[in-house]
């Protein structure tokens, strides 16, 4: 009788899949990622986790579930639940074997228990399971057909997943012992394991020659900051670098043809840093990495085979060169089950943060936690920022092996501020906002839609453009094509979104009040790359309200040391000035969030999956997707006609995620509060709208020029047709 592994994409048998597994392996050996006096003495346990993971995969009611022979039935195990098939692989481990691993015992370490941890947690599961029931399927099923994969010796059903194995993993106390341990033995099976599963390689190799793309692409000579980057290529770099000075060429040549991720906080910017990275190292070398990326790769036309593979390739962090949202990789922090991937990956690879003071502080403390333990694995990090907070440089400044160069500055002279104590919807603002901004390029940024959309009213006349996140996706994709390609003179109203996700450079801003490290990233769409030599301002500040999305302490700061500089003409050096003195004098709220969220991780906070561990990391997040009511209306039967094709099982792959991408054209992505979760009304009769929260929302008006409006004292919560 033949034992199976799996069905799909193909048959495999167990010994099959073993030894594709083990072909992964010695691939990886050969690409000298990985130490190699760590691998010579590890080797013996890593060949008996490869043995014995998948063995429990013999159990009838798995062979039954893959329907490749006639079905088997044992009348003790009928009425009983499938127990997976990694913790019954635990029965298979054999004394003999257990007396090698305890020969690795050391200090607080028991192999034994390592061993059979990554056996038993290799897949991702939190369903509950019953010592009983292993007992069991090894007594009725395994032991009586164990000598189908070629096992004498006697199984053991004696053992407690939880209590033997996890809790002296995972307990805080025993944790920090095993951690380098863990991701060197749990992370090999891990990406072993999907490679053999998805046919593919486990580390896809850079094609053709990294420094000869690179130099070859290069318009211009490099600056003297930037070719030190490949003297620093075997270390950790913090650098700190105006806005347009060239970071993005000091991490490429920093890379060094190094496996390499480069991780940004906003999807939009990750698209358009994976479309300057493939004109320099081709597609065949980069990957996209965000939450889209499924929409963005069914957009393409490759055949199947290449866009399964590719699509495979990706989630197992296999290109040379992988441009990611921050949540993709820093997530893994939070040591969910199945973390070990992503951090054995990065313990031989160079992690790229761009622009770090653009997060939320728990994401900021979550990124310090990741780089410092990837660092002390073996990887290297590249900070790049062009504003550094303090409390962010001194957690690096003593580890061994960083390098923070004197920061480099613009020349240029770019912003003259005035700040203006009155609100930007006021009359004088307005009056000022159409006197200042006659035959310019204007960009106006509120703190928040309701604001923005306040100001395209009082501005009518200006003929204004509003960009912001309540547009539905074919609306705000437009608008940031027309934004980056519109021409003097024109008016633009904008929220925060544009702070550091598009290319754009206007000659005037005027803006509201926002945290220092927020408004300077709104300074740099203003002049981005010119130097200004005007005795009036090119950026006005307008005195605001602190709300919601800014910490109030750190908010006022900004508002009260920015009044020494009114005025002037600020370089480089002196913004960054400001910003130590904002964070210095204040003990903000903004900081205690990310010590907080710090120390936790430090404690050894975990998260039950990687779900989860991606909603902590959003601070801010967009918690429902919704479909503005007037939209739904307006375009009903294309709507549900996509809601349907996408519920349909019979849908080739591909196909299925297009339908999904043209769902999310009439959707918007909105953070919502108690007040006005009721007016969410579902979609009824869809699986997938149910399954990522996809609603109706009602009380609201919608237009392409404002996007979606809530209309005051809206009632009729009740009467809504579907």
């Amino acid at each position: 009788m033949t034992i199976f592994a799996k069905s799909r994409p193909r048959q495999e048998t167990i010994p099959e899949h073993t030894s594709k597994l083990k072909e992964a392996y010695e691939y990886l050996k050969t690409l000298n990622y990985i130490n190699q006096a760590i691998i010579k003495k590890y080797e013996p346990i890593i060949e008996k986790i490869i043995y014995y993971h998948d063995l429990g995969k013999l159990n009838h009611k798995f062979q039954n579930k893959l329907k490749l022979a006639p079905p088997i039935v044992i009348k003790e195990l009928k009425d009983r639940e499938e127990v997976p098939h990694e913790w019954l692989s635990i029965a298979f481990i054999s004394d003999e074997d257990k007396k090698l691993f305890k020969k690795y015992n050391e200090g607080n370490i028991l192999f034994p228990a390592l061993v059979q941890y990554c056996v038993a947690f290799h897949h991702t599961r939190n369903k509950a399971f019953s010592s009983d029931a292993i007992k069991a399927f090894v007594e009725h099923d395994l032991e009586k057909r164990k000598g189908l994969l070629g096992i004498s010796h006697p199984l053991k059903w004696n053992y407690n997943i939880e209590k033997d194995f996890a809790d002296k993993i995972l307990s805080p106390e025993y944790f920090k012992h095993y951690f380098n341990l863990l991701v060197f033995l749990k992370g090999m099976l891990h990406k072993c394991d999907y490679a053999a599963s998805a046919a593919i390689e486990p580390e896809k190799r850079y094609e053709d020659d990294y420094q000869s793309d690179f130099t070859g692409w290069l318009p211009f000579t490099l600056k003297p900051f930037q070719n030190a980057a490949r003297g620093h290529a075997d270390k950790s770099v913090v650098l700190v670098a105006s806005t347009g000075m060239g970071k993005t060429e000091y991490a490429m040549n920093w890379i060094d043809g190094s496996k390499a991720f480069y991780l940004l906080g906003i999807r939009i910017a990750v698209n358009e840093m994976f479309k300057r990275f493939v004109d320099v190292f081709k597609e065949k070398n980069v990957a996209l990495l965000h939450g889209e990326t499924l929409f963005f790769l069914a957009a393409d036309d490759n055949n199947d085979d290449d866009y399964s593979m590719t699509l495979a390739r990706i989630r197992q962090y296999s290109y040379p060169l992988t441009i990611a949202t921050a949540d993709q990789l820093v997530t893994s922090v939070f040591k969910y089950n199945g973390f070990e991937l992503a951090y054995f990956t990065a313990s031989y690879s160079k992690i790229v943060v761009d622009e770090i003071q653009s997060f939320a502080p728990e994401a900021i403390a979550a990124i310090v936690v990741f780089l410092k333990e990837i660092h002390a694995l073996g990887g290297r990090f590249l900070l790049m920022t062009a504003t550094l907070p303090p409390f962010v440089r001194q957690e690096f400044e003593k580890l061994p092996d960083v390098i923070i160069p004197p920061p480099q500055y613009l020349e240029k002279r770019r912003h003259r501020i005035k700040l203006i104590d009155n609100r930007i919807n006021s009359e004088e603002a307005i009056s000022l906002i159409k006197g200042e901004s006659k035959n310019k390029k204007g960009l106006i940024i509120c703190n928040t839609v309701v604001k923005a959309q306040e100001m395209y009213d009082a501005l009518t006349d200006l003929h204004p453009q509003l960009i912001h996140a309540r547009f539905i996706g074919r609306d705000r994709k437009q608008k940031e094509l027309d934004i980056m390609n519109s021409a003097r003179p024109c008016i633009w109203i904008s929220t925060q979104i544009v702070e550091a996700s598009l290319d754009i450079d206007f000659d005037i801003l005027f803006t509201e009040c926002a945290s220092i490290e927020s408004l300077f990233q709104r300074f740099g769409r203003c002049f981005r790359k010119r130097e200004y030599e005007a005795e009036e301002p090119n950026i006005y500040i307008f005195n605001s309200e602190a709300s919601r999305i800014y910490d109030s302490l750190l908010f006022n700061k900004t508002w009260e040391i920015l009044h020494d500089y009114n005025m002037q003409l600020l370089n480089e050096e002196t913004k960054q000035m400001i910003i130590e003195k904002v964070f210095s004098d204040v003990e903000s709220k903004y900081y205690e969030r990310y010590k907080k969220m710090k120390e936790l991780l430090e404690l050894g906070y975990k998260t039950a999956s990687k779900a989860a561990a991606q909603q902590e990391f959003r601070a801010i997040t967009n918690s429902h997707i919704v479909i503005p009511e007037p939209v739904y209306n307006e375009n009903r039967n294309k709507i549900e006609e996509l809601i349907n094709q996408i519920d349909s099982i019979n849908n080739e792959q591909r196909d299925h995620i297009r339908k999904q991408t043209e769902l999310r054209d009439y959707t918007v992505g909105i953070q919502l509060y108690s007040d006005r979760e009721k007016l969410l009304k579902p979609i009824n009769g869809s699986e997938y709208c149910k399954r990522h929260s996809i609603m109706i929302m009602k009380g609201v008006s919608y237009s392409i020029e404002k996007g979606m409006e809530f209309i005051k004292d809206y009632k009729d919560y009740d009467n809504f047709i579907l």
